[in-house]
């Protein structure tokens, strides 16, 4: 059985090493908080107000607030899954683009713009 053309595993790499498991585990939080955002609470000290209305980071209104949430959601969570596993060397940056590009007969990105465009015209169909 001949192998297929680009789809080989690096031989220099080992996945005994726990990058495989942090690779599962950050798919599996970025899965969760696609469905379940978190929303971590962040005070800031009343000395950084001034500070940042000076440099026009805040305006009036959120001078006198001091507590803000950043929220770790759909548009926030798979991406710094992925920054943080080319942050960490789990996946390079040849697997990156072999996800984004795609290599010889399967394209990710074809496909990711098959489900959207069947999203967008199934969903009119939900609400009749």
């Amino acid at each position: 059985m001949e192998a297929r053309q680009g789809f080989s595993l690096p031989a220099s790499r080992s996945y005994s090493d726990g990058h495989s498991i942090a690779c599962l585990v950050l798919f599996l939080v970025a899965a969760f908080v696609t469905v379940r955002p978190i929303v971590i609470p962040i005070t800031l000290p009343k000395q950084l107000g001034p500070l940042l209305y000076k440099l026009r980071l805040r305006n009036e209104q959120l001078l006198k607030r001091r507590t803000y949430h950043l929220s770790i959601d759909l548009n926030v969570g798979p991406v710094a899954a992925v920054l943080i596993l080319l942050a960490s060397k789990s996946i390079g940056i040849v697997e990156f683009r072999a996800g984004i590009k795609g290599r010889g007969d399967l394209h990710p990105y074809d496909i990711l713009l098959l489900f959207l465009s069947l999203v967008r015209n199934i969903a009119p169909l939900d609400m009749s």
